[in-house]
């Protein structure tokens, strides 16, 4: 599986072993498979109420917002802003969960009558606040700044604004420091003093709370829950979106925002967001009813909300989500998506360079810092998690602006892997930064070039100390093992009683040992692999972004695979479908592999205990003309570099050869000097033509000769 993203050394394992006799008894009361009796219990369900309340997702609660540190003090100084007609400026983050976050609290207090507006900085501005535009906001003006998804590190940026007469309310939930920013208040569950039961929630969700509490203070004669509700109804749906895109946790107060935000989604009246959904889906929707789920939201409604502040304005989604008007909203989806088009091609592009940087570097830091001039700055993060996934290692990428002035600021950035918290890391190398924030996978930093040695040399060292014993192996965890038989469209269905997925509530990841593969065939291009594995009734599993070549699994092999489950819906038949995460040859087919090198070796040494018949694994004419007429064509359409058994899988349609046979043959040619064979990584090899000035005939090969000396034939 060379090259293909499936042969990165990992370590697959189970997870917790169920309990049978409960996860029985959870099947029979419940009326679930048995599949899904026991993945319940691997999901932490000890008891058959447990299971009961976690499928209809009533495992958490909508906690009181006024536990939010400082939260009566944001009601209070906000209430008094509106009722004065001062004006309040919402301060944003130009990613999803800062955009959904703006466009709640913006429509909740115009709606309440507030002279209100907001600011999302651009990607080029950098991360967080700033003081030119605390500056412009004051000179405009405001007399209050509420900051939402960002904020907690702006100590210096809310001295200014305070300098300036503006007060401030900071809402966020990244990870607090030392130094709170002296804001009027400062909303964050993260904070050390904080009472709120759940830590998790996204910057929207902190703004979500901050609109219950405004509500809840607006009519304080009202139920308090009649008034959540009432919240809850209008803004929901721009809660899930935001929760889900920040890769929050889907656990407790988030599972119930994202349950309620989906099914809001799915019947959506905002015209914005079904406007988006029509636009995301080349009109699909108006034929058929997409299914709304986290996995949707992830990867087709948030990269097009995400692009806008990428490589936009983050103000194009914002207003497309204040939109009312159906035509103008179907105008700015089309510019969402198209905006997202043109990521996708320069995220590419500054791929590849990134890749060729790090390989040509082929340093051995715990933590890649990889530089360059003009890369775009709001593709970077998704370049680093295209780097730390590639290489299994944290990955910051820079990008400067400037003419080569060692005073130039370069914008950052990074992505961890578990066991180094990035952002507390970046707080121990301050002193090289001119701004840095974030989460502990994922984080952003601004520096001068004059400091990017230094802070090289600091973040390894950190990371030196925090991972003692190297980057952690990458280890898969399945939540159980499930025979192919138990892969059925019915339990395919019967798992969405587990949504919403996300973060502590994952897709199920299931283990399947020893599956034979009857087929293996290109898709899309040969971009993608189609297995076809043998069960009860074949089953389909596709292996994404790996070619049949890169792959290296053929038809006759078994395999280990680890999958989730999916449905295709084709023609209006549904199938269930695997969707293959990491791919192995068996035990019993490395076994056999062994078994087929032991033999190679033992007659090209000609051995006298060559297992089995060793003449059936001598190459004959027919055998020799086959092969060399497969290899030539394959070397004129630039596929030069085979395995062994994928050149088994080249000549089945014409004549089956066994694995020595080939590699024997592969000799011969190499000693005729009809092709030059050589051995690289992986078990391949590597092909290349040669001319041949005068007939080669192969019965004058040594090693043919010695074959047929030893074994007849």
């Amino acid at each position: 599986m060379a090259g293909s993203k499936y042969s990165r050394e990992q370590t697959w394992q189970l997870g917790a072993e169920p309990d049978l006799a409960l996860s029985s008894e959870i099947s029979q009361k419940l009326g679930v498979s048995a599949a899904m009796g026991r993945l319940l219990c691997c999901r932490g369900c000890g008891s058959v109420g447990d299971a009961e309340s976690f499928l209809r997702r009533d495992g958490g609660a909508l906690y009181d917002p006024y536990l939010l540190p400082d939260m009566d003090r944001a009601v209070e100084i906000i209430q008094r802003a509106a009722a004065e007609k001062r004006r309040i400026v919402i301060y944003g983050d130009y990613d999803a969960d800062g955009v959904t976050s703006v466009s709640v609290l913006y429509l909740y207090l115009r709606d309440m009558g507030a002279d209100v507006s907001y600011y999302i900085p651009k990607r080029s501005e950098g991360y967080g606040m700033s003081k030119d535009a605390i500056g412009k906001i004051a000179a405009d003006g405001a007399g209050l700044i509420i900051t939402v998804d960002t904020g907690i590190t702006a100590v210096a940026e809310t001295e200014y604004a305070r300098s300036l007469g503006v007060d401030v309310v900071v809402t966020d939930h990244h990870e607090c420091i030392d130094d709170m920013p002296p804001a009027y208040a400062v909303v964050n569950p993260q904070r050390g003093d904080s009472k709120y039961p759940f830590s998790g929630l996204a910057g929207v969700g902190v703004v979500f709370k901050l609109v219950c509490a405004l509500e809840t203070a607006r009519c304080p004669d009202e139920d308090r829950l009649t008034a959540v509700m009432r919240v809850s109804d209008k803004y929901i749906d721009l809660v899930a979106i935001g929760t889900i895109a920040d890769v929050m946790p889907v656990l407790d107060e988030n599972r119930l925002i994202v349950s309620y935000g989906l099914l809001k989604i799915e019947n959506t009246t905002r015209p914005g967001l079904r406007a988006l959904i029509d636009a995301s889906s080349d009109g699909a929707r108006r034929k058929t009813r997409v299914r709304v789920t986290s996995s949707y939201i992830s990867f087709t409604i948030a990269p097009r909300i995400n692009a806008a502040g990428r490589i936009a304005d983050a103000s194009l989604a914002v207003e497309l989500f204040l939109s009312d008007n159906d035509a103008r909203a179907r105008i700015l989806a089309d510019k969402l998506c198209e905006v997202n088009r043109e990521r996708q091609l320069l995220e590419n592009v500054i791929s590849e360079e990134a890749y060729a940087k790090i390989d040509k570097d082929g340093g051995s830091d715990p933590v890649i810092v990889v530089s360059d001039e003009g890369w775009h700055n709001g593709i970077i993060g998704i370049v680093a998690s295209r780097v730390t996934e590639k290489y299994g290692r944290p990955s910051i990428l820079i990008s400067f602006d400037g003419a080569g002035g060692e005073h130039d600021i370069g914008k950052g950035s990074g992505r961890s892997v578990k066991g180094l918290n990035l952002a507390q890391a970046l707080g121990e190398c301050g002193e090289y930064l001119v701004k840095f924030g974030g989460h502990e996978l994922a984080a952003g930093l601004s520096l001068e070039r004059c400091r990017l040695d230094d802070f090289k040399r600091a973040i390894n060292d950190v990371a030196r100390r925090e991972l003692l014993g190297g980057v952690p192996e990458q280890i898969i965890t399945a939540d159980m093992e499930l025979a192919l038989g138990e892969a059925t469209l019915e339990f395919a269905d019967e798992q969405r009683l587990l949504e919403p997925f996300g973060v502590g509530n994952p897709t199920p990841l299931y283990m399947t040992r020893d599956a034979e593969v009857t087929a293996a065939v290109g898709v899309g291009s040969n971009k993608h692999t189609r297995l076809t594995l043998a069960g009860e009734a074949p089953i389909t599993a596709m292996c994404f972004s790996a070619s049949p070549e890169e792959l290296d699994v053929y038809a006759g092999e078994r395999v280990d695979i680890l999958y989730n489950i999916d449905v295709n819906e084709f023609r209006g038949e549904r199938t269930p479908q695997l969707i293959v995460r990491a791919i192995r040859k068996s035990e019993s087919e490395l076994a056999r592999e062994a078994e087929d090198e032991e033999i190679y070796r033992k007659m090209r040494a000609s051995a006298a205990d060559a297992c089995g018949n060793p003449a059936l694994h001598i190459p004959r004419r027919e055998d020799f003309a086959a092969l060399y007429r497969i290899l030539r064509h394959e070397i004129a359409m630039d596929r030069t570099r085979h395995t062994a058994r994928g050149i088994m899988a080249l000549t089945a349609g014409l004549l089956p050869m066994t694995y020595v046979k080939v590699r024997l043959a592969l000799d011969i040619f190499d000693e005729m000097g009809l092709l030059c064979v050589r051995a690289v990584d992986g078990g391949a090899f590597e092909l290349t033509a040669r001319v041949c000035e005068t007939k080669i005939r192969l019965d004058q090969s040594r090693i043919l000769s010695a074959l047929h000396a030893a074994y007849g034939g």
